[in-house]
């Protein structure tokens, strides 16, 4: 009794006091683990985070490092061999080859063991639903802003037009059109437009329009409690006319449909458009490369906005980017499990945290009072290269420092958590359906050609709801039947 009440003491001077019970590997006993996970960066990390990061969880990593660009054939090719690392990052949970091997009992089930670490026991409820199987939690989520979607305005416009920050969508429409007609960079040329788009109904305006209209997030629930798709719902037709409106009057970009997101964010940064509805987290590169070309380059942003119905809403994305799973091909035992559990336990400590997303304090960042950092720029290539790929290990992401240098980014901090609270959510994100996951690209392009079609007048409602069932008859009704049948399973 002595000598475990000794090993624990030993434990929590090392680690951390937060999780001395969760140490389940013996004094002295190394926790070996092979881990793949995606490389989004030139290099793999330099060791010096990493040796920090093994000393303080009392493990040896090998880290299987896959390019970005052919994660996706690795994993699939991983898990057809079958033999496999005991960790194993997979980012895109709606794969067929994933969905088939979590199903078909590959991967552990951690869920019943969450509630025994004292981090991992706060894991948010609503993600973890969004990343589970049949009901059943595969993995460690990697977590991402559940809602980031919000606009980036022209400051500096606004104020030579005398404007205010858009409050309802119909403030938006008034600011284009005043972004459109009246001068806003003071030039003395016709030479600006009020928003800039792309072509992509999901991460260009179109559905963040869509939630500030009251429209479902990919699946609305209906009053008998079956699902229906969002394009079917009154709001989105309201937004598709809403958006012919800016086309028709000339208030955004005329080629939008064939624009580039890279197309897109240059109009903004050169001072042709003034709105950019997107992402609040692309404010600050809009900002950066706008600034060098124009010293009076100013913006904003905002997340809430009113719709016809003075409510605020948002569409939420599943707050994840895949999982981390434990494989029971390579990993045997139960206790190896809750030693593995321990493990990401222990890296979502704040200490681990902030390694692994700022750096080594004094050396790539510098703290301001309790909660705020900034960066040591002289050494920005070290975090680039020493830290920045290591943020794909962090499954909980506390984010426990702010900005400090940086007021932009600290607002699109906020709010990103304020999105929260008004964020509609996907009740279809957890659902599994055959045909969604074998033709769901296929057929979304029915719908997204169709909506792009009326918004530029090739079409009218009565040619969009034809498209519509054109999407039922070519698996689009098979789909709803799907997911209605597993949403009942998992009741």
């Amino acid at each position: 009794m002595k000598r475990f009440f000794c090993l624990i003491l030993i434990f929590a001077l090392s680690a951390g006091c937060a999780h001395q019970q969760q140490a389940s590997t013996k004094e002295g006993e190394v926790l070996e683990l092979d881990w793949l996970i995606p490389l989004h960066t030139p290099q793999p990390p330099k060791d010096k985070a990493l040796k920090i990061i093994e000393e303080k969880t009392n493990t040896k990593l090998r880290l299987i490092w896959v390019p970005d660009s052919t994660k996706e054939e690795r994993i699939n090719t991983t898990l057809a061999g079958g033999s496999m690392p005991k960790i194993i990052t997979l980012p895109n949970l709606e794969d067929s080859a994933v969905v088939n091997a979590l199903r078909s009992g590959m991967f552990w089930e951690i869920g019943p063991y969450l509630k025994d670490y004292p981090n991992l026991k706060h894991l948010d409820k609503t993600i973890l639903k969004n990343i589970s199987v049949d009901g059943k939690v595969y993995g460690i989520y990697r977590e991402r802003p559940l809602a980031r979607q919000g606009v980036v305005i022209r400051k500096d416009w606004l104020d030579n037009l005398g404007l205010d920050m858009p409050e309802t969508a119909d403030d938006i429409y008034q600011i284009a059109k005043a972004f459109t007609k009246q001068d806003p960079d003071q030039n003395g040329k016709d030479d600006t437009i009020g928003l800039a788009d792309r072509n992509d109904l999901t991460f260009g305006a179109f559905k963040t329009l869509a939630s500030y209209f009251g429209a479902p997030n990919e699946w609305g629930t209906a009053q008998d409690g079956s699902l229906f798709p969002d394009f079917k719902s009154g709001a989105y037709k309201e937004t598709m006319k809403y958006m012919k409106r800016f086309y028709d009057e000339g208030l955004m970009n005329r080629d939008f449909a064939v624009t580039s997101k890279t197309q897109q964010q240059e109009l903004f940064i050169q001072g042709k458009a003034g709105i950019y509805i997107g992402a609040m987290s692309d404010a600050m590169n809009l900002r950066d490369q706008g600034l060098g070309l124009n010293s009076d380059f100013q913006i904003d942003i905002i997340n809430r906005i009113k719709g016809p119905d003075g409510r605020e809403h948002t569409w939420a994305l599943g707050g994840h980017g895949g999982m981390f799973a434990i494989s029971k091909s390579s990993v045997k035992t139960e206790e190896e499990v809750k030693k593995i559990l321990a493990f990401f336990d222990r890296i979502a400590e704040e200490d681990l945290n902030n390694l692994m997303l700022y750096g080594i304090e004094g050396v790539h960042y510098e703290k301001k009072g309790d909660d705020g950092y900034f960066r040591k720029q002289e050494n920005y290539h070290l975090w680039e290269t020493e830290i920045q790929p290591l943020n794909q290990l962090i499954g909980v992401n506390k984010q426990s420092l702010k900005s400090a240098e940086d007021p932009l980014r600290a607002k699109n901090e906020r709010l990103e958590e304020d999105n929260r609270s008004i964020a509609v959510l996907n009740p279809a994100e957890p659902l599994y359906s055959a045909v969604q996951t074998a033709r769901g690209t296929e057929l979304k392009k029915i719908i997204d050609d169709a909506a792009f079609q009326f918004i530029l007048g090739e079409i009218d409602e009565k040619g969009f709801d034809q498209a519509v069932g054109k999407w039922e008859k070519q698996g689009g009704g098979e789909m709803i039947r799907e997911l209605n049948e597993d949403r009942q399973h998992q009741k």
